[in-house]
């Protein structure tokens, strides 16, 4: 019997799309999943961009199921190509919050709404175990249908409380008005709410779950979405096909995403640094120089990962303010100055170094003073820390080098 499995992924809010991945050890699927088992707090609707992400699995026999690691270091290189598409992304198998668990298969409760709610779940039909089962509304176990004897009373009243909503959302108004502030003179008809596109109701939400890795619709740009078989609440959404063959380091992968899914550029400058400072001792001997001090293995570690020409392209596709910007002299939180990278100069391979190795600096150390002068700091929650932003989209792309040359 083949196992499913549901990894729930970090800042994966607003997906709005089903993600096939393959080529490496088993494909996944990254699909909209509705998170922490949902009864009491289920809602009639949701939107598509309001819906967090999952990576789903599949495993033909238990001898196929890999560790929890290992599922979690191909899904990291899975989302690193994803990443090097979309550097904006955030999204992470790094969990900042646990979404999923696994119920004890002995137990006759199992959890729901986050853990905060337990149902009762007895296989009635199947079980010889159990001699007997009764509710109000059922009076033998032989007309229980669903293992979790709640559902069948939730189903009735949600299913109610939607068709409610949705007669109600296909109302309009008559307003006749005189001078409106915004409407002005005149007699409208107006819906009494307006909705917005990617509204599925809780059926359509919980289908993404039938979607199995491996099984795309190649050619097509959209993805159909249902429980195997055309029906009214069938729908479409875009789907695109990505696939990876190289795995990398798992502790570079560990900090590049330790960076991505951060929100403070300080923390972000951080890890991206630590990925370039990996390979201070392997840069300078596969360069055949020689770099004893942090800010000559800067040097070395650039100039083996990329050219001056890619480095160029690379700062010249950047929007003109955001050049503008880095080519200035920037503030720091202690008032000291850091020098703007001169875009003009004749190497620059140095220059970008030494600009990384003076915000290095600045972001990690806190002294005050160095040998009784002022020191450039770059505290975190501050406005001068938001000059940082600047800097990621090349770190970024400076540690992406670095992992793919190893």
């Amino acid at each position: 019997m083949a196992a499913h499995f549901l990894m729930p992924l970090t800042n994966s809010r607003g997906l709005g799309k089903v993600v096939f991945l393959s080529g490496l050890k088993f494909p996944i699927v990254i699909t909209p999943s509705l998170m922490g088992e949902p009864m009491l707090t289920s809602q009639a609707f949701y939107f598509l961009e309001r819906m967090d992400s999952a990576a789903a699995m599949r495993f033909e026999s238990p001898a196929d199921i890999p560790s929890d690691r290992e599922m979690e270091y191909v899904i990291d290189n899975y989302l690193f190509e994803y990443s090097k598409r979309y550097p904006d992304s955030k999204m992470t198998s790094k969990l900042t919050e646990f979404v999923f668990w696994r119920d004890h298969p002995e137990d006759h409760y199992n959890w729901f709404d986050w853990r905060l709610s337990e149902c009762l779940v007895l296989d009635t039909m199947n079980d010889d175990t159990i001699i007997e089962c009764q509710d109000p509304n059922h009076s033998c176990k032989e007309i229980i249908y669903d293992w979790c004897l709640f559902r069948s009373y939730f189903q009735e009243a949600s299913e109610e409380y939607q068709k409610k909503l949705q007669a109600a959302m296909a109302i309009h108004a008559t307003v006749t008005t005189q001078e409106h502030s915004s409407l002005g003179t005149g007699t409208f008809k107006l819906p009494i709410i307006r909705v917005s596109d990617g509204l599925l109701t809780r059926d359509q939400a919980e289908m993404f779950e039938v979607i199995e890795p491996g099984r795309p619709k190649p050619g097509s740009l959209t993805y159909p979405v249902n429980r195997g078989f055309p029906s009214e609440s069938s729908f479409q959404v875009d789907q695109e096909l990505i696939s990876v063959t190289n795995c990398h380091d798992e502790q570079l992968l560990a900090y590049y995403f330790s960076a991505v899914r951060d929100y403070s550029p300080v923390s972000q400058f951080k890890n991206y640094y630590n990925v370039l400072e990996y390979f201070f001792e392997d840069a300078p001997g596969k360069l055949g120089v020689a770099a004893t001090k942090e800010k000559e293995q800067i040097d070395a570690v650039l100039r083996w990962a990329v050219s001056a020409d890619n480095l160029s392209k690379q700062i010249g596709s950047l929007p003109p303010d955001v050049r503008n910007r880095i080519s200035k002299a920037r503030t720091t939180s202690s008032g000291e100055v850091i020098p703007g990278v001169n875009l003009s100069g004749t190497d620059i391979l140095g220059e970008y170094a030494s600009h990384v190795y003076q915000l290095r600096n600045a972001c990690i150390h806190s002294k005050k003073t160095r040998r009784g002068a002022p020191t450039a700091r770059i505290a975190p929650s501050t406005a001068e820390e938001e000059t940082l932003k600047d800097e990621m989209p090349i770190m970024q792309w400076l540690a992406v080098q670095c992992i793919e040359r190893r």
